[in-house]
């Protein structure tokens, strides 16, 4: 990158004037007149010469800011490096420097030295350019000064977060620095190496190509933020396959157009291998697969959406459908309905006996007095009928969610997927079902419980079968519920003594803590042996 920006101490000019420049003798105009007798070809050692500097002018640029002018002059030689300095206007006419800029050069030549302006229609910009306008020796600058500036001022050490977010538009920049252009992105993330990011804010600098990432190959960024870039296409990720990122957004470039939400994760995936969370959303927690999330109406029910679903279904496909006891009010309310699907590649060996023996579906019911029978009251019912229902395995991957209510005092989550029954016996066969369970939750003293459930099974439609069971699901450890009698506190204090080490009685401690959940007690206690808060009694010898 040294070819780009000549650096010097003393010498280095921060506040030039063009317009006091003294043109080189040996100057060449490119304008309508000569541009028709070849002047571009003529002088093709010239536009090669890193060491001139060649001098742009605009002869309309009249009302238009800056920003506009330049944007659009880099949009027009995309992707061909031209990178302006010292831009200054005087009435209608806007002129600046740029060298190393020969490719750029022959395309505005090809182009009839005209630039079409986006923002008016039939207008637009003529330009003049002046070839070996001066040379390095005449002109001196020192961008890399700036830019460390701007890039310290822009750096959060605490958090080893850099953020070039509409970089250009920083007012510290003496230059017009446009992220846009690959060399100039290159320059500017060659820099930042020196802050070691883990985190880098790249979003809403119209950047279309990502090959400047190579810059920090070798440093530990797990993090990017690309939102509200140009990007077309995934393959232009292909430079991040050599990060470690664990965190990416994307949103708001054409590319998240192209593919369905499936499709769009396992693309990332390829370039990014250790991902877990896309755009905002966790799509790996603790090296599993996190369930999929559709519509939230509250960013901030996060954390409730993903910890129900977690514990919910991983307890309903367990062997004990009983943890789920707690997770229900005392009064809640639980409808099933199930109905046939036709025409589906699952409706040969579909069977919803065991599903509309206990079905409110008031469509199908003879008797009307059944609705109300069949209308399961309690939590204790709950789970008497949920435990007579096939032993089950649901597909995380297939599910979509919607949290359609959330406050401080209910929520209401709709979750549709698939899930198949496990063989009871040799005879039976693998069914795959689909399902929609809408759950509505209250809070009381802190936490949420089921206060009603409606369940709809089918047989799974062709267009959930195909896709089911497609992606293999880690081993999980066996979750225990919190403990709630006195026999099973006792028997998560001695596994909390034999997992820690702790006393009874500081083994107590973390586990009241916690309520007697026994991840997050293990949790609390690591945190309280990392900042030495356990004294030395409180351990077994």
């Amino acid at each position: 990158m040294a070819s780009i920006f000549t650096t010097s101490d003393s010498q280095a000019v921060t506040n030039l004037d063009i317009r006091k420049i003294r043109q080189n003798p040996l100057a060449v105009m490119i304008n309508d007149y000569t541009l028709q007798s070849g002047v571009v070809y003529k002088n093709k050692e010239v536009l090669e010469n890193p060491t001139y500097w060649h001098k742009f002018i605009v002869n309309n640029a009249e009302d238009f800011s800056k920003e506009l002018i330049l944007k659009t002059i880099l949009d027009h030689v995309q992707p061909l490096d031209l990178i302006p300095i010292y831009f200054v206007k005087d009435g209608n006419v806007a002129s600046f420097l740029a060298r190393n800029c020969g490719a750029a050069i022959e395309k505005i030549g090809r182009d009839n030295l005209i630039i079409d302006n986006p923002y008016v229609k039939n207008q637009p910009f003529k330009l003049n350019i002046i070839l070996r306008f001066s040379t390095t020796n005449d002109v001196k600058i020192d961008v890399s000064k700036n830019i460390s500036k701007v890039l310290r001022r822009r750096t959060n050490t605490a958090t080893a977060t850099v953020n070039l977010e509409n970089f250009y538009q920083d007012p510290d920049l003496t230059e017009f620095c446009v992220l846009s252009q690959p060399k100039l992105m290159s320059y500017v993330l060659h820099l930042s190496r020196l802050s070691k990011p883990k985190s880098l804010i790249l979003s809403n600098n119209e950047i279309r190509s990502l090959v400047p990432m190579e810059a920090l190959w070798g440093v530990n960024v797990t993090s990017l933020d690309l939102r509200n870039n140009l990007i077309m296409s995934l393959t232009e990720l292909e430079p991040l396959t050599q990060l470690k990122i664990t965190e990416l957004w994307l949103e708001g470039n054409p590319l998240c157009d192209n593919y369905d939400e499936h499709t769009y994760i396992q693309r990332i995936k390829e370039y990014c291998p250790k991902i877990e969370r896309l755009d905002g959303i966790l799509l790996k927690q603790n090296g599993f697969p996190s369930f999929r999330r559709n519509f939230l109406c509250d960013s901030s029910g996060h954390d409730l959406v993903d910890q129900f679903l977690e514990y919910y279904f991983t307890s309903y496909d367990s062997n004990n459908r009983a943890m789920l006891t707690s997770l229900y009010h005392p009064n809640a309310l639980f409808s099933l309905t199930a109905e046939y699907q036709s025409m589906q590649l699952s409706s040969a060996t579909a069977q919803l006996k065991r599903y509309k023996t206990h079905s409110r579906n008031l469509l199908s019911l003879a008797d009307l007095s059944r609705s109300e029978l069949n209308l399961q009251q309690g939590n204790k019912a709950i789970i008497d009928l949920l435990n007579l229902l096939p032993t089950s395995e649901h597909d995380p991957y297939s599910f979509t969610v919607d949290l359609t209510h959330f406050s401080d005092v209910c929520a209401i989550i709709v979750v549709t997927g698939v899930f198949k029954e496990l063989p009871e016996t040799i005879l039976d066969v693998e069914r795959v079902m689909g399902f929609n369970r809408c759950f509505v939750l209250e809070c009381i003293n802190g936490e949420y419980c089921i206060i009603n459930e409606q369940l709809h099974v089918f047989n799974a439609l062709t267009s959930q079968q195909v896709k089911a069971f497609k992606h293999e699901r880690p081993i999980r450890p066996q979750m225990l519920p919190p403990a709630q009698t006195s026999k099973q506190k006792n028997q998560m204090i001695t596994a909390m003594k034999l997992i820690t080490n702790l006393t009874t009685e500081w083994a107590k401690k973390c586990l009241e803590e916690c309520h007697y959940d026994l991840k997050n007690a293990i949790a609390l206690f690591v945190d309280l042996y990392k900042v030495d808060k356990i004294p030395a009694d409180g351990f077994q010898s």
